[in-house]
């Protein structure tokens, strides 16, 4: 049987449901699928934020927390607020011993409706996580409420190549290669085919790009990699 994405209503549930069962062997199957160049995206995208020593920052969909200790590292005097909706990716997270954990606030809540007073961040970092919340436009326009002027958003997350053929090398290997290399640490467990099924209608860069400007964003550069299948969007408020 094919693998059926959930529908609207349904997504939110299924994502933090599905995220909270894999999260203790999130990281590993990250360093598996990407060779570990995952690391080095989550260290690019932090230094794009050009952040000060003592900026206030949020990274939104937190996951396991690796670019919340980027960012913390990147604003030692600062604070850095960890956001996500599934409990199991915040516990792996509060459990690792990252330097300066005390400057790192984990919290449970809903990309679409942030807890948090316009313009209060100095940057807005989110890892793979556009493609999961249930409202994309909505999210951008949280995110840009709470950045001060001036301030910037940096997302990673898949991308489109553009080459016609190395496309379909690359759509093998995410619908084909990665569910098997997933169900290897967690057999049966179908997270691993909503992850590639989950690309085929997110924006390709330019539309993502275009999609950022129109909800106020004043500027977005896309830093591509590996040809495009992975990508950076940076994007200012004016």
């Amino acid at each position: 049987m094919s693998y059926q994405l959930p529908d609207d209503a349904e997504k939110a549930r299924y994502v933090e449901q599905k995220f909270t069962e894999i999260a203790p062997k999130y990281d590993l199957f990250n360093d598996i699928i990407t060779g570990g160049m995952h690391r080095y995206w989550k260290r690019f995208m932090v230094r794009q934020t050009g952040i000060s020593s003592d900026a206030v920052c949020l990274d939104l969909c937190c996951g396991t927390g690796d670019i919340t200790h980027c960012l913390g590292q990147a604003a030692p005097q600062g604070k850095v607020y960890a956001l996500d909706f599934s409990q199991g990716m915040l516990e792996v997270a509060r459990q690792r011993n990252f330097s300066g954990k005390e400057r790192l606030l984990f919290l449970r809540s809903d990309a679409n409706q942030l807890p948090f007073s316009s313009g209060k961040f100095d940057a807005v970092t989110i890892g793979y996580g556009l493609r999961n919340v249930s409202h994309l436009q909505n999210c951008l326009q949280e995110i840009l409420r709470v950045l001060v002027p001036g301030g910037v958003l940096v997302s990673l997350d898949v991308g489109k190549i553009r080459i016609p053929w190395l496309f379909e090398i690359s759509q093998f290997y995410f619908f084909h290669i990665v569910p098997r290399l997933g169900k290897l640490l967690y057999p049966g467990q179908d997270m691993f085919d909503y992850l590639p099924h989950s690309s085929i209608d997110y924006p390709d860069q330019e539309r993502l790009k275009r999609i950022m400007l129109s909800v106020g964003f004043k500027q977005v550069d896309v830093f591509d990699f590996f040809l495009g299948a992975s990508t950076i969007h940076v994007a200012y408020k004016a």
